[in-house]
């Protein structure tokens, strides 16, 4: 019953159609602050909760914990090393058979949509601009409108003297620019009397007021605005921190996603040495068969590619591992199997040069920009606090006029009365406001300091990224020229295996198995490195599906 009651009176009073306005609103507030400051507005909603299905009422929700004697346990069979070989070597057509391939740019665009972090990060956007609608309507004029009625009866004696009263106080009032507020009202009233049960009279009249209340001192200016200017800022300070983090969640994702495509390229690699050391284990079963060989080089390169199976498995299990942790991180189903698609980024290194790109970087980082407007806020802040040691003079000024007697819409303009006054405070004790003042000034040198300290990061993590494109592209050709030596050293061994040892072909496998590995991860970390430098140089750019704007020459 209490809910159908609420229900009519949110339709009654236009609650979904001033929601719907409100979001209305919120999107062009959005669109408008991310627009000047060259980016793109996110399109938020908020969805049906379909996740908590249970009485928010109940006070005893249920809990679900099985005794011991209800649980089932099924022991597995045993494993057989040879099958579990075969279905490891054909583990990775299976899994590109089976799944759902996916591609960096799909990652980045359903990410971008998906991710739990996104939608944080746009709900986070959109409190602040909701904060900004909520300013914006106090500063706004605002309506009111109030309906009082009263019965009332008198007993003398043993009679009844019945009133029944009706009151409607409408007021519409506004906030002034400078400090102050103005406000119109009209309070009309409707009185009845009844005595006994023939005899009544009523009466009725209307009242029309306008008053302007105005500070001349302490609370004049630009601290009366002070709520409005900082909201109005804020939502500045959002658009930023929302495009920050789209650059920053595309570096974050790129990573991931390439850390899979080393990972699997490492499984291949992997697979490839496997491959080689059953060869090996072969051709050493094969010799000591023909009394060619050793019995313990034939069961050593056997336990070898036995060991290099088990090393694969647990590859294997990381490589899964890390593609469930990427579904959930961009909002993947997790009951869909996936698989990526081994590919680069794209980009290249630059050729700039340092102290231009600090310059830049100090121009261009959108956090940076934030810390040096708020800044500006701490420095208003010192202005409002001295503000609040002027003393306090206020000027009222109340015009009102009534209706004709019993005739509530008819104003003969006659009888107009009006009041001015002058409130004046002398400031005996502002102790508290003084000290307010000095803490004001603390915090504008403590926020003066973070800049100058967050100006000197920047300028450090620009050079630092500069560097590490160096120092990646050169161990990427280091790790080429190892995977040269690492094949030139095989094929030697290949030649003629006969002259070199089970251990030394072994290690030979193993080293070019390693090399491949770190050339992978060098080639990766090279086009991270050129990412990173574009991020802290505050020249990221990202398109609205979430895919990166490649840097032009």
């Amino acid at each position: 019953m209490k809910r159908g009651f609420l229900f009519l009176l949110c339709i009654l009073g236009g609650c979904d159609s001033g929601l719907q306005q409100i979001d209305r609103n919120v999107d062009r507030l959005m669109e408008e602050r991310s627009l000047s400051i060259g980016s793109h507005a996110p399109g938020v909603s908020l969805q049906k909760d379909s996740v908590f299905t249970e009485s928010i009422e109940d006070t005893n929700p249920s809990t679900i914990n099985p005794s011991n004697d209800e649980l089932v346990f099924v022991s597995a069979k045993e494993l057989n090393a040879r099958e579990i070989a075969n279905t490891l070597q054909e583990a990775d057509g299976f899994l590109s058979e089976n799944n759902t391939l996916l591609t960096l740019d799909d990652a980045l665009s359903w990410g971008s949509l998906h991710a739990k972090e996104f939608e944080f990060a746009q709900y986070d956007y959109l409190s602040t601009t909701l904060s900004l609608l909520s300013e914006l309507h106090v500063w706004g004029p605002r309506f009111s409108n109030k309906i009082s009625n009263t019965l009332d009866g008198d007993s003398t004696g043993g009679l009844y003297e019945t009133s029944f009263d009706v009151v409607n106080d409408y007021q519409v009032s506004q906030n002034l620019y400078n400090g102050g507020t103005v406000s119109a009202s009209a309070l009309t009233s409707f009185a009845k009397s009844v005595h006994g049960a023939s005899t009544s009279s009523s009466t009725s009249d209307t009242a029309l007021g306008l008053d302007f209340e105005i500070p001349l001192l302490s609370g004049s200016g630009a601290v009366a605005r002070e709520s409005l200017i900082q909201a109005k800022r804020n939502l500045v300070y959002g658009a930023r921190t929302y495009e920050r983090f789209r650059r920053e969640f595309y570096r974050e994702i790129a990573g991931d996603y390439l850390s899979l495509v080393v990972q699997k390229q490492s499984l291949h690699n992997a697979q490839m040495g496997v491959e080689s050391l059953q060869h090996l284990a072969n051709r050493q079963a094969a010799l000591y068969g023909s009394g060619r060989t050793r019995l313990y080089d034939s069961v050593d390169a056997e336990n070898q590619a036995l060991a290099a199976v088990a090393s694969l498995s647990q590859s294997w299990e990381r490589y899964r591992l890390a593609l469930d942790r990427f579904k959930i991180r961009i909002g993947w189903p997790i009951e869909s199997d996936i698989d990526i698609v081994p590919a680069m980024i794209g980009v290249v290194p630059p050729e700039v040069n340092v102290s231009d790109a600090v310059v830049q970087a100090l121009l261009f980082r959108l956090d940076l920009q934030n810390e040096y407007n708020q800044l500006g806020d701490a420095k208003r802040g010192v202005a409002n606090a001295v503000n609040s040691l002027l003393p306090d003079a206020t000027f009222t000024v109340g015009i009102g006029t009534d209706s004709d007697p019993n005739k509530p819409l008819r104003f003969s303009g006659d009888d107009i009365d009006f009041v001015a006054g002058l409130t004046f405070s002398v400031p005996l004790d502002k102790e508290t406001e003084r000290i307010a003042v000095r803490q004001r000034q603390i915090s504008l040198e403590k926020a003066k300091r973070n800049y100058r300290e967050s100006r000197d990061g920047v300028a450090v993590s620009v050079r630092s990224a500069l560097r590490s494109i160096e120092v990646f592209q050169f161990t990427l050709e280091l790790q080429e020229r190892n995977v040269e030596i690492a094949k030139l050293g095989l094929d030697s061994i290949n030649a003629d295996p006969d002259r070199v040892s089970v251990l030394d072909q072994t290690r030979a496998i193993s080293d070019l198995q390693s090399a491949k590995d770190s050339r992978d991860s060098a080639k990766r970390d090279v086009e991270l490195s050129i990412i990173d430098y574009l991020l802290q140089a505050g020249q990221l750019r990202i398109n609205q599906d979430g895919t990166l704007v490649l840097p032009t020459e």
